[in-house]
């Protein structure tokens, strides 16, 4: 009788650390407190800013989700983070077709393969980079106010 009360406790503890572990990670709060507006671009060579009227924003939720607009369309996906490291997965958006500000839809697409790209985040202060591993810096943000 006490080996099997001992075998159930031991079990018991198994399985609660193993659930502990198992459970996801809540994203850091400085990435989910702000709304994010990007403020350069990877554009191949360099990283180039948006200029004034190119106005794209991220926002990351608790939950694993991102949304934003592009200056045209609206978006959705998820994320995930581990660390410095983050995936992001499943991105949608509506589809309206703008003319202005110029350039506007080449942005778009290129602000979302970018995305797309990411593996990695930092935070300083009030700006958030995103990278491809540390290889690479792709697009770059600042806190909104």
């Amino acid at each position: 009788m006490r080996g099997i009360t001992l075998c159930l406790i031991l079990c018991s503890l198994i399985l609660g650390c193993s659930a502990g572990c198992l459970a996801p990670l809540s994203p850091p709060e400085e990435l989910t407190s702000h709304t994010w507006r990007l403020i350069s671009y990877n554009n191949g060579d360099e990283l180039a800013d948006v200029g004034p009227l190119t106005i794209i924003t991220l926002e990351f939720s608790e939950g694993g989700q991102i949304s934003g607009n592009t200056g045209c369309n609206d978006y959705f996906g998820t994320y995930n983070t581990d660390g410095g490291l983050i995936s992001v997965r499943a991105v949608g958006a509506t589809e309206k077709y703008c003319l202005a500000p110029e350039g506007v839809m080449d942005m778009e697409q290129a602000y979302f393969l970018l995305l797309g790209n990411t593996t990695r985040y930092s935070i300083d202060q009030d700006e958030m980079t995103l990278s491809h591993y540390d290889e690479k810096k792709l697009l770059v943000f600042r806190k909104q106010l």
